[in-house]
């Protein structure tokens, strides 16, 4: 267990640090699998706190609160499967190679340590911007990962990993357009709140409503 928890912290470690060689130090550890699942999870987790403050403030009951989470989880997960699979596609196809996808896969689940952070979107007015920030970090992480993996070569390894960021954004505004109106209409029916909806915003009705916890209705009347 101590290894375990040790190689999952050495990975964080290393991953934050743009370190290139953070694939090899953890897969030169025992349960390589298992730490960068849960490097990969934690992270995911993080930017889910982040985002549950719409939840929090909208009093959503419990039952809603673990469904939205859990739909806003898969939508991670398979936002990083996605990103890795295209990495890998345009890899194959525009600089023949023999990295494997588990691999590429590999590298994307620690690309998402900087989301350890993620929490911290929940900060009013500087959410949106350290969102930025944490997904900028994130490119930075597997940018460095895939350039070791090509042997230390930059160009290729930007390449990959662009336009597999690229396609994954054009996916979601083309053909998963559909996907995210749904699931925003899900959220939106579960939680009575949008999506698009700033943190500020939000906190800023929460405190103006007049049937507020320890509020009282015009007219004094409880």
């Amino acid at each position: 267990m101590f290894e375990f928890l040790f190689g999952v912290l050495q990975g964080i470690g290393e991953a934050l640090r743009l370190n290139p060689h953070v694939f090899e130090i953890v897969e030169g550890g025992p349960n390589a699998g298992w730490v960068i699942a849960l490097i990969a999870i934690l992270g995911g987790a993080s930017l889910l706190i982040g985002q549950s403050v719409i939840l929090f403030v909208n009093r959503v009951r419990p039952a809603r609160f673990a469904v939205s989470l859990l739909v806003n989880g898969l939508v991670f997960t398979i936002s990083l499967i996605l990103w890795a699979a295209f990495i890998w596609l345009t890899g194959k196809v525009l600089f023949p190679n023999s990295i494997p996808f588990r691999t590429v896969m590999r590298m994307v689940g620690l690309g998402a340590a900087p989301y350890l952070f993620g929490f911290l979107v929940l900060v009013p007015y500087m959410g949106n911007f350290i969102g930025r920030v944490l997904a900028v970090w994130s490119f930075l992480v597997v940018l460095a990962g895939v350039t070791y993996l090509a042997n230390g070569t930059l160009w290729p390894a930007l390449v990959c990993v662009g336009i597999g960021w690229l396609l994954v954004t054009v996916m979601s505004l083309t053909i998963g357009r559909p996907i995210v109106a749904l699931r925003n209409r899900v959220f939106k029916a579960v939680t009575g709140t949008s999506l698009d909806a700033s943190v500020a915003d939000i906190l800023t009705s929460y405190a103006t409503d007049e049937r507020g916890p320890g509020s009282t209705q015009k007219g004094g009347r409880p």
